[in-house]
C-alpha cells in the first residue's frame, strides 16, 4: 500500500486519484487530504516508482508539472505545490465549484440528480 498525501494540494487531489488509480489498476482508499493505493489481488503489487510516474504523467497533461513537487519518502508521497501568483490562479481556476446540479460517475461519464445513486453506482467498479 503506497499512501499519496495531497493534503496542499486539495485542488487536484480527486483528478489525481481517479488518474493513478485507473492507469495503475489499483484500489483507492480516500482519507482527509490523502489517499491510499492498493493493489486489487495479492498477485500484484504497486510499485513507489509507477505512482510517482503516473502522478509525474497527470502533472504533465494539465500542465501542472512546474508547480508541483513529488516528494518520496518510504511507502508514503507527499505532494507540495510551489508558490507564485500563477499557481493560486490555475488551482483556483481547477477547483472552481460545480454549478451543474447533476452527479457524474469520474470512471464512466453516467450521470444522475442523486448523490446516493452515484454512490452505489461507483460500486459497480471496484466489484
Amino acid at each position: 500500500m503506497i499512501t499519496v498525501d495531497c493534503s496542499n494540494a486539495l485542488a487536484i487531489k480527486d483528478k489525481l486519484l481517479v488518474y493513478v488509480a485507473d492507469k495503475l489498476e489499483a484500489l483507492p482508499i480516500l482519507k482527509s487530504g490523502k489517499f491510499i493505493l492498493d493493489s486489487m489481488d495479492d498477485t500484484h503489487t504497486i510499485d513507489n516508482l509507477d505512482v510517482i510516474s503516473a502522478i509525474t504523467e497527470f502533472l504533465e497533461s494539465a500542465n501542472l508539472k512546474d508547480h508541483f513537487q513529488i516528494i518520496p519518502i518510504d511507502d508514503n508521497i507527499k505532494i507540495e505545490p510551489l508558490e507564485g501568483k500563477e499557481m493560486k490562479e490555475r488551482l483556483e481556476k481547477i477547483s472552481k465549484p460545480n454549478n451543474n446540479p447533476f452527479f457524474e460517475c469520474t470512471h464512466c461519464g453516467f450521470m444522475t440528480l442523486y448523490e446516493e445513486e452515484l454512490r452505489i453506482h461507483r460500486l459497480i467498479h471496484y466489484i
